[in-house]
This record gives C-alpha cells, sequence and structure tokens, in this order.
C-alpha cells in the first residue's frame, strides 16, 4: 500500500511538471481552450486588432501557442509562446540606453511576427534583425516587414531569419539584443555561452533589453554582463568593450 502511494504520488509530481511547463509555454487561456477543443486556427486575424496593426496594415498582434506550429528544433520544447510586445514599451526601452543607434544592430531573439522589428525600424539603427525558429512566425514577420511603411521609419535594412537561437552566429557589431523570455533556461544557458563566445573574438558593446525577466539570475550571474538601472519594466544588461564608443544620444 505504502509502495502505491509512493508511485501516485511521483505521478502526480510528474504530471505537474508537465502542466506547468504547458502553461509557462502557452498561457492559461490556451492551455483550457485547446482541453476543450474551441481554440481558432493560430494563422487567423484576431477579431480586433491592435491599433498599431490597425494604422500599418500589419498581422503583429496575439498569441500563438507552440503547439500550433511546425517547428524543425531539438530545442522546440525549450521554447515560449509567441506573445507581441506593446510598441510603447520597446521605444521606451531603446531609448533609455545611452547609445546612438546609427552606431548599434538591433537584434531580437525570438522574434515572432516581427512587431519590435518594425518599432526599432524607427531609430537609425545600423541594421535591425529578428530570429525566430518558427517558419511559419518567420514568414509573417517577413510579409510584416515588407508591408510596413511607418512614416517614422529611419532604417532600411530590416530583415527576420529562421534560425535555431542556440546555434544562430551574433553579428561583430555593436549589438542592441531584445528578449522577450523567449525559451527555457537551457537554450538561454547556450546562447549567453555563445555569446561570451563572440565577445572574446570580436570585443565590442552590447546592451540586451531582457522583457518579462523570468531567468535573469542566469544575466546576473554570468560573469561579463552588468546590470544598469532603467526606468522600464523589465531589465537592461551592458558588455562594455574597452575603448567602448557608445554614448548618450
Amino acid at each position: 500500500m505504502l509502495e502505491g502511494i509512493r508511485k501516485r504520488g511521483t505521478q502526480t509530481r510528474a504530471l505537474t511538471l508537465v502542466v506547468w511547463h504547458k502553461l509557462r509555454q502557452d498561457g492559461v487561456r490556451s492551455l483550457l481552450r485547446r482541453g476543450i477543443g474551441k481554440l481558432p486556427r493560430w494563422h487567423d486575424r484576431d477579431r480586433t486588432q491592435s491599433s498599431f496593426d490597425q494604422e500599418f496594415g500589419t498581422d503583429t498582434d496575439g498569441v500563438v501557442p507552440l503547439w500550433k506550429l511546425q517547428i524543425e528544433s531539438p530545442h522546440r520544447e525549450q521554447g515560449v509562446r509567441y506573445q507581441a510586445s506593446a510598441p510603447d514599451f520597446i521605444r521606451a526601452a531603446i531609448e533609455s540606453l545611452p547609445i546612438a543607434p546609427a552606431d548599434f544592430v538591433y537584434v531580437d531573439i525570438g522574434s515572432g511576427k516581427g512587431r519590435t522589428l518594425l518599432v526599432a525600424s524607427e531609430y537609425p539603427f545600423r541594421r535591425v534583425i529578428g530570429v525566430e525558429f518558427s517558419s511559419e512566425l518567420n514568414a509573417i514577420a517577413t510579409e510584416n516587414i515588407r508591408r510596413y511603411r511607418g512614416v517614422r521609419r529611419r532604417c532600411a535594412d530590416v530583415s527576420s531569419v529562421c534560425a535555431d537561437a542556440a546555434t544562430w552566429e551574433f553579428p561583430t557589431e555593436n549589438t542592441v539584443l531584445f528578449l522577450y523570455n523567449p525559451f527555457g533556461e537551457r537554450v538561454l544557458r547556450r546562447v549567453l555561452g555563445n555569446l561570451r563566445t563572440s565577445l572574446a573574438r570580436h570585443p565590442r558593446d552590447v546592451y540586451i533589453i531582457y522583457s518579462h525577466p523570468i531567468l535573469a539570475h542566469l544575466l546576473d550571474d554570468s560573469g561579463f554582463l552588468q546590470r544598469i538601472d532603467a526606468p522600464i519594466e523589465g531589465a537592461i544588461y551592458r558588455h562594455a568593450s574597452q575603448g567602448a564608443n557608445s554614448r548618450s544620444s
């Protein structure tokens, strides 16, 4: 009898971990809707578009759980659902950085439909790059980039690439890196390790905007990143090379 109780306890803990992971990936509403089979097709537009999409004719809004996507990656289970960032947050985060955007490349890892790429193009970055491991979301982002012709756009070189963040090579220029809690601990450790190696080979300035910083302790303990004060809900980190050329804009 005691052995049966232990077995049921182990099964319960395992089930709890599975449910927790799905909640983290998809959110409560998506998980419940999936259970009752009433979730609309992921590529349908939301009934109420965001004001951003209404203004620019883009499709960046909504929540897309990963289980509705075809993803060819060994790190699929480490991924987190797509959820659009608020344009005002993106602008506030970029404007809080003590940099001249013209000296930096902007990179969003886990860029989804590409909303942050469009907002970042309002600033004169050298380039704006999105990295997304879902080919379906990457295709939507590419179309959004084609459609977006905002009057505030100041960066002409905007692109989205379909790639796995764990193996993607960082640009060797000064970089602003945007993360919206895109993946789990195992992949984030890989990304930080790759970034550290890249910085050792090509010293440069890097700023990381970390929205919903659930795994901030990994950056805090990285040994090469420093958290700096920022007037946003999130965290900002900096790695400065010797002879850093970042400056107030």
